[in-house]
Parts: structure tokens; sequence; C-alpha cells
């Protein structure tokens, strides 16, 4: 297709770069091998396979040995390359030669597939935390595995003075005492972290609050988000949330996410009056989670009330995970509704919305919605719908 222009393919693949298989049929994709037409198809490249059995070894290993292949022979897709998502399934020396190769790459993702650390080959650890030595690397996320050692976690934190974003989720360290966190600690506060992401099982939070507060600067944090999980009452876990964000209440947050809550105002815990958006994910469905939705409501229009006197929040986002109708509570809805409707700085009000079939104890495809669904839950916020800033998205998590 010569001639085509690259600004037209570009913005054709930006559209759709999150649904792979409109890329796939893209005639643009498929003819049109610009090196424009290529920036998003390769700016994330994955190697995992999350099966650990044969098989899955066998996928992952020759994903990174054709791409590999692939940028050595074409040098100027690894440029492309901005994140990274590697696995203990992985060859160590391919996976460092590769690594070498991309010189672009700003953030990794570690999936140790519920390994510990010290399982991994030494080679292995090597090559990560050459990586993340890297000055470019300013985004790292660490998923599913336990550091049994605290020199470990200080080894692959502690260095990383560029690191700005950080993700944890399930993941765990044993519980070290603060001598031998300071005895083994040789650098100090090391990154400067603008965001951070923990996603937690209630058994885990403290060892790891105190590894992070000895190995990373949070003084300047502006994003955070704190995600719990596990088998303990509700109320055991409303106090773990609480003791985090006390613990990491150094500075006035923009952006907050809770899937918990609180039953208090997030005053009494963090410095609310920068906040520009807030992320809360309401889990109505499981018996771990808070199931009272009018609870739930309430305590957000309360919240909302004092947000609303600094006139700053922007952007609000509801996922709700829900088995029967939560349109119910419409005077919960009214409240909320009024609310909102008075913070005149709001741009922009998402609600995700996944439903579970109880009768196929599976969650809802999108096409098994009724047609009236985003109707109704306009009917139940009218302020926001007139002010336009209501948007509705269903089978936001399980669209399939």
């Amino acid at each position: 297709m010569p001639g085509f222009p690259n600004e037209l393919i570009d913005a054709i693949v930006d559209e759709n770069q999150d649904d792979k298989a409109a890329l796939h049929a893209c005639s643009l994709v498929n003819h049109s091998w610009t090196y424009s037409s290529q920036r998003h198809i390769f700016s994330r490249v994955n190697f995992n396979n999350k099966r650990t059995n044969n098989f899955g070894q066998r996928h992952s290993q020759r994903s990174i040995e054709h791409f590999y292949t692939l940028i050595c022979a074409h040098p100027y897709i690894a440029t492309l390359v901005k994140a990274v998502d590697v696995s203990p399934l992985l060859d160590a020396g391919l996976l460092a030669h590769t690594l070498e190769k991309l010189t672009k790459l700003e953030s990794i993702s570690i999936d140790l597939c519920g390994f510990h650390w010290d399982e991994l080959s030494p080679c292995l650890r090597d090559t990560l935390v050459a990586t993340l030595r890297s000055l470019r690397i300013t985004n790292l996320e660490l998923r599913e595995g336990q550091f049994l050692h605290c020199a470990d976690f200080l080894a692959l934190l502690g260095g990383s003075s560029h690191l700005k974003r950080l993700t944890l989720s399930g993941v765990s360290c044993g519980n070290f005492s603060d001598s031998q966190i300071r005895a083994e600690n040789t650098n100090g506060l090391g990154a400067q972290l603008e965001s951070l992401a923990i996603s937690l099982y209630d058994h885990s939070y403290f060892a790891l609050l105190k590894l992070l507060q000895s190995s990373v600067n949070l003084s300047s944090l502006d994003r955070l988000s704190v995600l719990t999980a596990g088998s303990g009452h509700p109320a055991e876990r409303v106090g773990i949330t609480k003791e985090i964000l006390r613990r990491l209440s150094g500075s006035p947050l923009k952006h907050l996410a809770l899937n918990i809550c609180l039953g208090e105002p997030l005053s009494n815990l963090i410095d609310v009056s920068q906040l520009r958006s807030i992320h809360i994910r309401l889990w109505w469905i499981r018996l771990d989670q808070h199931t009272k939705p009018d609870e739930w409501l309430q305590w957000i229009s309360a919240i909302f009330q004092e947000f609303a006197q600094w006139h700053r929040m922007e952007e609000v986002t509801f996922e709700i995970f829900y088995a029967s109708d939560f349109t119910v509570y419409a005077d919960e809805w009214t409240a909320l509704d009024a609310v909102l409707g008075r913070i005149q700085s709001l741009r922009k009000v998402h609600l995700r919305l996944d439903n579970y079939d109880v009768a196929r104890a599976r969650w809802r495809h999108s096409r098994e919605y009724p047609n009236s669904l985003r109707d109704d839950t306009k009917s139940v916020l009218p302020a926001l719908a007139e002010r336009k800033i209501l948007f509705v998205e269903v089978a936001a998590n399980f669209p399939c």
C-alpha cells in the first residue's frame, strides 16, 4: 500500500492498540510494515506463559527465541520496545542478551509465578538486578513471589534511584527485624517514588511495608493504590488498609485507589486536600469483602462531601462487582448523585460494571447484559447524566 500516509496508519493503530483481534485483521498492519506503524505493536512484549508445566516453559522459550532472532535481524524493532513482561520460566542467558538490545526499555514486569526469589538461578537474578540498574527503567512491577532474605529485596530496589513507579501484587517477604534491615541496607533510601500500587494478602503487609520504607523514598508520592485481599474478616482488612494509608501518608496525594469501605473520613488517615482522582472497587458478591452496598454508598457520599470543599476532584471511577440489582438502593444513590453533582471541578465519572451470574456460576458476557442497564444506571445518577460526565461500561473486567 505505497504512499499511504503514516500519520493515518498511526491513528488507526493507536485507536485499536488494545484490541489485538482488530489489529491482526487490519490490512494496514498486515501489509504496511513501516517504522511508524509498528510503534504500538512492539511497545510491550510479553514472554510469559502462566502454565508452569513443560508446555508453558517451551512456549515461553520459543517466544523469546523468535523475538531475539527478529531484533537481531531488524535492530530498529528493539528501539520500539518500552515495556517487557518476564518470568522465571525463561532462559536466563537468552533473556540477558535480549534485554541488552532493548535500548529504550522503560518498564519491566516480573512475574515470579509463586517462586521464592532465591529459587531463581543466580544468572537470572543478576540479569534482573542489572536491568533495574539502568537509568532508563522508571517502572517496575513485581507479582506473585516471596523474598525470604531482606538483602535480596534491598538489592533489587535499593540501588534503583531512578525508579518512579512501583507495583507489588501478591508479593510477600520474611518478617525481618529493624536491626536486620538496617544492617543489610547499605544504600539508604533509593528511588523517590511518584506512584505506588500494592495488592497484598492480609498476612503479608507489615513486613513488606517495613522493607519499602527502608529502601525507597515515599515522601513525594502522589499516586497510591492499596488493594487488600485474603481470607481475613473484613474488619481486619479495614484495619490493615488504614494502617497502610497512615504509614504512606508523607505528602498530599493526587490519585488514590481502594477496594475496602473504611467507615471513616479519609482525612483522618491521609491529606486529601490535593486529590484529583479516586478509584474505588466495590465488591458486593464475596464473603471476604464488604458486601453491604448501602453502607458502601453512605461512606462514599460522606467522603465526597469532604472532597467537595476543595474543588479539585476531576475524575472518579467506581468498579462494581455485583450479583443482584444494585440500583435498588435508591436513597443512597440519590444522596451520592447530589454530592457528586455539586463538585464543579468533576469532569468524568466512570461506572464500570461486572455482574456475576449465580445460576451459571460465571461472570456475564457483554452480550448478556440487558440493553436497558445503561439507562437504568443513568436514572439513579441523573445529575451526573445531565452534565454528560457519566460514562457507563458493562462487562468491564470480564468481557468474554
